[in-house]
């Protein structure tokens, strides 16, 4: 009995990711700017964490307006990368606050949602803002009519031409 208990007990340390106290990040982040080519836009935020205690395989949890998504870990340790996207009309210009959440905190987190409570109580244990422009959907007029609306004009003021040389 005595060896299912420390079997236990060591499966749940072993299984637990490790806690990051006092964070220090850098941030990198990407947003689509051009509409035309793409149909949805979207968001990439590469970061690098170090923590003050050493851990090193913390697993992290993102929050973008109430949207979850886990963080992957790169191959360079302390290098995590989150995405995620949205159609253009949804995805309008301005500063987006991208919350970051340890295992212990997005638990806290899932557990207030799921029990209809305030999730602005619980904190994050670092958070990274994001500006987007919002995406260029290209110009107002496309090429091909200001050409035709060019190649008409030049036809008119030719034809014109022509008749006050002939009358």
């Amino acid at each position: 009995m005595i060896r299912i208990a420390a079997f236990l007990v060591l499966l749940v340390v072993a299984c637990s990711g490790e806690s990051c106290k006092d964070p220090v990040i850098t941030p990198s982040a990407y947003t689509t700017s051009d509409a035309v080519i793409s149909s949805e836009s979207v968001f990439i935020v590469e970061l690098s964490l170090t923590c003050a205690n050493g851990a090193q395989s913390v697993t992290l949890y993102a929050d973008v307006n109430g949207r979850q998504f886990p963080v992957t870990r790169g191959q360079d340790v302390g290098k995590y990368q989150v995405s995620w996207s949205l159609p253009h009309k949804q995805a309008s210009s301005g500063t987006y606050q991208v919350k970051f959440f340890d295992e212990e905190s997005y638990s806290a987190l899932r557990k207030a949602q799921r029990n209809n409570e305030d999730v602005n109580a619980i904190q994050p244990l670092f958070t990274v803002n994001i500006d987007h422009r919002g995406a260029w959907s290209g110009p107002w007029v496309s090429t091909e009519v200001v050409a035709g609306l060019i190649g008409i004009l030049v036809y008119y003021l030719a034809f014109s031409a022509k008749s006050t040389i002939q009358a």
